[in-house]
């Protein structure tokens, strides 16, 4: 399965749109959207360094965002 997917802006729904002017990545070439238990995160993708890091915690969000989505 894979660990991301891009969804090109225009075939965003209007109130995920919303989101990102609201918050100021409107203009955003790339925007992370990240699912966890209790709330979703809007923000400009961090650097590889930071991505490396924070690996093993995304992992632990990956799976139960797919057990919740039954993928």
């Amino acid at each position: 399965m894979p660990r991301s997917f891009t969804v090109e802006r225009e075939n965003l729904p209007e109130v995920v749109q919303g989101w990102l002017r609201a918050v100021n990545l409107g203009n955003e070439e790339l925007v992370e959207i990240i699912f966890t238990e209790s709330e979703v995160l809007l923000r400009r993708p961090a650097s590889p360094q930071l991505r490396e890091w924070a690996r093993g915690i995304s992992d632990r969000y990956d799976k139960v965002f797919r057990e919740l989505a039954g993928l």
